[in-house]
């Protein structure tokens, strides 16, 4: 998720994407479990944006991320 945050920050511009940004790096900082879940799962406009620079692209593979989403709904 570092990593991703990292290569995000060198392709991100304007707002509300590099505020998003730096609340994604102070959830991770933070250890905010909670805070993480309810940006990745909430339906929120809040919640919507986090997700349109979300760190979490890539940390499954294709087929995990299919059963993951199939086990989900």
């Amino acid at each position: 998720m570092e990593r991703n945050l990292a290569r995000l920050r060198g392709r991100v511009t304007g707002q509300p994407h590099v505020r998003n940004l730096d609340r994604w790096q102070q959830l991770l900082n933070d250890g905010d479990i909670l805070g993480l879940h309810r940006a990745l799962t909430g339906l929120d406009r809040d919640s919507i944006e986090m997700r349109e620079v979300s760190p979490m692209s890539g940390l499954l593979g294709d087929s995990d991320r299919l059963r993951a989403l199939a086990e989900a709904s």
